[in-house]
C-alpha cells in the first residue's frame, strides 16, 4: 500500500457536522491542495500510518497557508524556517511581558494580537479547570475537548487577555493547560461530580474581575455557561474508559469512528473502545484502508504517555 497521504492539521467547525475533520493532502496526485477528510460518528476508519514525516508548513496569516515539502524528524512537526514564520505561533505562545510578545519577527501578526478583542474564559474538562484565551473561543473550546465553558471577560486585545490569564492563573492557581493523558483517563467522567465546584470557580473570578474594574468588550457568549458535549459524537455515553491506541508504535488506527474530543478520536472494534492521541501523527504520511486492519500493541490508559 502506498502511504501517500500528508496529514496537515486535525481541525474543527462547529457549524458544519460532523465538526471534526483531517486536514491532508495527496502528495502523488494534488500536493498543492489540501482536502477535508472528516471523521464521522459511525464510519469505518482503517488507517496506515508511516513513521516517515514531512514539514506541515505554516499560517502565512487568518486566510493563506504556505505548503512545504522538507522532510523533518519525529520531534517536530514544522521545519525550523516554518516554525518561524507560522502565524498563528505568535497567538499560542504568546508571552504578554514582552513589548511585542512572541510576534517580534512576525508584524502582521502583532497587528492582529493588538487588533482585536479576545476572549478570556474558564474551561472544565472532566473534573479540571483551566483559564485560556482565544480570538475564536468556541472553536477553541471544542479544539481543546472542554466539557463545558465560560467566558468571563472579552478583552480589547490579545495583549491584555494573556496578561489577564495570567493573573487568573496566579490569583486563583487555576492551570493554563490540561494534559490530554488527563483528558483521556477522564473521556467518560460523570460531571455532575464538578459542575458545581466549576460554577463556584466561574462566579469566584468574575466576582474579582467586577471588583477589580475590569471592564469587557461586547460578547454574546460573555458569562454565558456553553455546554460542548453534543460536538463529540457518541464519546459521553461511553460507559468505560478506552483502551490505548499507542499510535506511534502500533503505526495504525481502525475501526469504527465514536466520535473525536479534542485531539482523542474513539473508535470501536467489536465491543472495545480503543483512544488515539491524533496529535501524534500530524506531518506523518499515511494511507486508508477500506478493510480492518489487526489490531496490535494496545495498551491500558494507566500507560498513557
Amino acid at each position: 500500500m502506498l502511504l501517500k497521504e500528508h496529514l496537515i492539521a486535525v481541525k474543527w467547525d462547529p457549524k458544519i457536522p460532523p465538526y471534526a475533520f483531517l486536514y491532508i493532502r495527496d502528495l502523488e496526485e494534488e500536493p498543492a491542495q489540501t482536502n477535508k477528510k472528516y471523521l464521522s460518528p459511525g464510519d469505518s476508519f482503517h488507517l496506515k500510518i508511516s513513521k516517515e514525516k514531512k514539514c506541515i508548513g505554516h499560517s502565512v496569516n487568518k486566510k493563506e497557508y504556505y505548503l512545504c515539502d522538507k522532510n523533518i524528524t519525529d520531534q517536530y512537526n514544522r521545519c525550523y524556517n516554518c516554525d518561524q514564520q507560522d502565524f498563528e505561533k505568535c497567538f499560542l505562545f504568546c508571552d504578554a511581558s514582552k513589548p511585542f510578545g512572541n510576534c517580534s519577527h512576525n508584524p502582521e501578526a502583532y497587528e492582529y494580537c493588538k487588533t482585536y478583542p479576545c476572549s478570556v474564559y474558564l474551561a472544565l474538562i472532566a473534573n479540571d479547570v483551566k483559564v485560556g484565551v482565544s480570538f475564536n473561543p468556541l472553536k477553541r473550546w471544542i479544539n481543546q475537548g472542554a466539557d463545558i465553558a465560560v467566558e468571563v471577560l472579552r478583552a480589547k486585545n490579545g495583549f491584555e487577555a494573556r496578561s489577564l490569564e495570567k493573573t487568573i492563573s496566579s490569583e486563583f492557581q487555576i492551570s493554563q493547560a490540561i494534559r490530554k493523558s488527563a483528558k483521556a483517563r477522564k473521556l467518560n467522567f460523570d460531571l455532575s461530580k464538578s459542575i458545581l465546584g466549576f460554577r463556584n470557580i466561574v462566579g469566584t473570578v468574575i466576582s474579582y474581575l467586577e471588583k477589580n474594574g475590569y471592564e469587557s468588550e461586547d460578547s454574546e457568549l460573555l458569562h454565558e455557561e456553553t455546554e460542548l458535549l453534543s460536538f463529540y459524537g457518541n464519546i459521553p455515553s461511553l460507559e468505560s474508559s478506552p483502551i490505548l491506541n499507542e499510535v506511534e508504535k502500533t503505526l495504525q488506527i481502525t475501526g469504527e469512528i465514536v466520535g473525536v474530543k479534542g485531539k482523542l478520536l474513539v473508535t470501536k472494534v467489536n465491543n472495545s473502545y480503543y483512544v488515539t492521541n491524533i496529535s501524534r501523527i500530524i506531518g506523518h504520511l499515511m494511507a486508508f484502508s477500506s478493510t480492518p486492519l489487526k489490531l496490535k500493541g494496545q495498551k491500558s490508559l494507566s500507560e498513557f504517555f
